[in-house]
């Protein structure tokens, strides 16, 4: 069988994740090359994963005949120019979350982007975004955002759950939250393109977002879509009570957010509710809840009590993993037995790889990517405004 040949551009914690998954579906793809900012970061990437190829840059490796598709590993606030370079070489796209963002391009001079106004911020989104949907369709490539969250097993359960009750969804519920993130890019707007509602919320926004197209489908045919949405957002480690007092979480944001929450207002009158945040000792919380008509589904993605144990210090189980973001490895802890199937790695990886294949339409595509980027930056304006926004 034909195998589809992947380029990673980039070798940090994100690329790790994309090629243990690539692994699961050995079958069906090659990772045959890979770039970095830093290319000895790239050669030693590729001498762990047994990547034959290490280009200088991207443009390089987007150019190269040996690669049908690149894989989008790097901070946020580089996708814009690896996805358009990508196009222009008529190479599939697989982006990892989020879209892009707005990071003061027009403004650099500002050191503090995220004091910049929502609105404005808003309106640069939104003509990216186009720009990307334009250059993706005039290449006539697959456009395939990595939205685990969509793949995950839970939320597929959930799906024919949902099909089979026929029931309304009146209320989604959601979280992703942990202790930080320890990438450095995170700390900067410029950088990341927002905080905690961006690197975090953009998984269980899509996901509600993905759900309530899903239930459209079932019942009516067509998508149901968000319409407005309210938000708030704070910096709670910046509290003042928390001055010479000890802090197990992350800290050190420079002009982002820590603390998001966001309601989202759908066309068919149903709301949902998402937490992201920063400030969540105790592991990765990946948590969907669904409350209908007819009954009431929830997905603990992670973590969940397939396993439970206990030590009485962190030392008792040595080097093996538990699961991400767990500060320690004493009490009580929820062990993950395939962490990554879990939350829909490889699952994710199969659907893009047959979709090249096949020639097929993925799941997780452009039009999830478009609307969740929208709905996130519509959020900052209401969390700046104080008032609901509508989603345009």
């Amino acid at each position: 069988m034909k195998k589809v040949r992947v380029g990673i551009v980039g070798a940090g914690f994100i690329a790790k994740i994309h090629m243990a998954a690539f692994k699961e579906n050995h079958q069906l793809v090659d990772v045959v090359g890979v770039c970095a900012g830093h290319k000895e970061n790239a050669e030693r990437f590729a001498k762990e994963y047994g990547i034959p190829h290490v280009f200088d840059n991207f443009e390089q490796l987007c150019s190269s005949s040996e690669i049908d598709v690149v894989d989008v590993c790097t901070p946020t606030n580089l996708h814009d120019d690896v996805i358009l370079c990508a196009a222009e070489n008529r190479k599939h796209v697989i982006c990892e979350k989020p879209l892009t963002g707005y990071f003061g391009e027009d403004k650099p001079d500002v050191e503090e982007v995220g004091s910049i106004p929502k609105t404005h911020m808003y309106d640069k989104v939104k003509e990216k975004v186009a720009l990307l949907e334009q250059k993706l369709k005039a290449a006539n490539v697959k456009f395939m955002y990595a939205e685990n969250w969509v793949y995950a097993p839970a939320v597929e359960k959930m799906k024919r759950m949902l099909k089979a009750s026929n029931m309304v969804v009146f209320e989604l519920r959601a979280e992703c939250s942990h202790s930080g993130s320890q990438a450095t890019y995170s700390r900067r707007w410029r950088t990341s393109g927002g905080g905690s509602l961006m690197r975090l919320g953009s998984h269980p926004i899509a996901t509600v977002i993905h759900m309530k197209h899903y239930e459209g489908y079932v019942r009516y045919g067509k998508p149901i879509k968000p319409v407005s949405v309210l938000a708030s957002i704070a910096n709670l480690t910046k509290m003042k009570n928390l001055e010479n007092e000890p802090c197990y979480v992350v800290s050190s944001w420079y002009d982002v957010e820590d603390w998001s929450i966001v309601i989202l207002e759908f066309e068919d009158g149903s709301r949902a509710t998402v937490f992201s945040t920063d400030v969540s000792l105790g592991g990765v919380k990946n948590r969907l809840e669904l409350y209908g008509s007819k009954g009431m589904i929830v997905a603990n993605i992670t973590p969940n009590n397939a396993m439970v144990a206990f030590a009485p210090n962190e030392t008792v189980w040595g080097d093996e993993y538990i699961s991400e973001k767990l500060e320690t490895k004493a009490g009580y802890t929820f062990p993950s037995p395939d962490e990554f199937w879990t939350r829909g790695y490889p699952q994710e990886m199969k659907d893009f790889a047959m979709a090249v294949l096949e020639d097929r339409t993925v799941l997780s595509g452009f039009d999830l990517a478009k609307e969740t980027m929208l709905v996130m930056y519509a959020a900052y304006v209401s969390a700046e405004l104080g008032n609901r926004v509508l989603i345009q």
